[in-house]
């Protein structure tokens, strides 16, 4: 079988076929036999019959690098570089191992995106939405009448001790609080719904049942009396 010949046009860049020409030849990338590979590159670059410059330009410029090395190589052995001063033919083995490892991870990326290609996906699935309170609760309000009323409870008297026990929870106080509203026709002041409050334990449930409210949304602070600075609370259903 004869042998496909390549065109530099087959190939990405300089580098592209300077790998080719190492792994073609079976030689060590870290030992690389510049006079057999510069004449082999140099051979390829003479047949190049492109009009793009810039792409044929890259090509040249390496011949140039290789002639360079090989140049060094030929001639008498030359004193030893000063540290400014890069060997040229360490730095190319560090170019074409860089761009191995490159070449190497896009054939994997190229491999995984043909295995992704084959198969089938599904639309996107809809997030569960939750209504959420976008009003304005008005806490200062809520805490001034709150603490109003708290101090205006009576305390239990020291002499006579009683051990009774009082089971609140939000949500009996949830429907308390709307069922009050609805009877005096969807409003009621903040203060006079917390002086229904027969403890002060049922008056911190029933004022977290009014923020539970408010925060979704079946409730709204409202100003009411003459001067407007009375706070009350409208039942606003779902």
């Amino acid at each position: 079988m004869t042998e496909y010949k390549y065109k530099v046009s087959d190939f990405e860049g300089p580098l592209d076929l300077l790998l080719y020409l190492i792994e073609k030849n079976k030689v060590d990338i870290y030992n690389i036999p510049i006079v057999e590979i510069t004449d082999q590159f140099n051979a390829y670059v003479a047949d190049i019959d492109t009009f793009d410059v810039d792409y044929a330009s890259k090509f040249f410029v390496m011949a140039a690098t290789l002639l360079q090395i090989k140049s060094r190589l030929l001639l008498p052995k030359q004193p030893k570089l000063t540290e400014e001063e890069e060997d040229p033919q360490e730095a190319l083995v560090r170019q074409l191992v860089e761009y191995k490892k490159m070449k190497a991870l896009s054939q994997a990326m190229g491999h995984l995106w043909d295995v992704r290609s084959l198969m089938l996906g599904r639309l996107p699935t809809a997030m569960p939405y939750e209504a959420r309170f976008a009003g304005h609760i008005d806490t200062e309000a809520l805490y001034q009448a709150f603490h109003k009323v708290c101090q205006a409870l009576p305390e239990p008297e020291a002499v006579e001790i009683r051990i009774q026990k009082e089971i609140y929870s939000v949500e009996e106080c949830m429907r308390r609080v709307t069922f009050a509203l609805r009877r005096n026709q969807g409003t009621m002041t903040v203060e006079g719904l917390f002086r229904t409050c027969r403890s002060r334990v049922e008056l911190v449930v029933t004022f977290l049942a009014v923020l539970e409210l408010l925060k979704v949304g079946q409730c709204a602070t409202v100003a009411e009396g003459e001067d407007g600075n009375t706070v009350a609370l409208r039942y606003t259903p779902n």
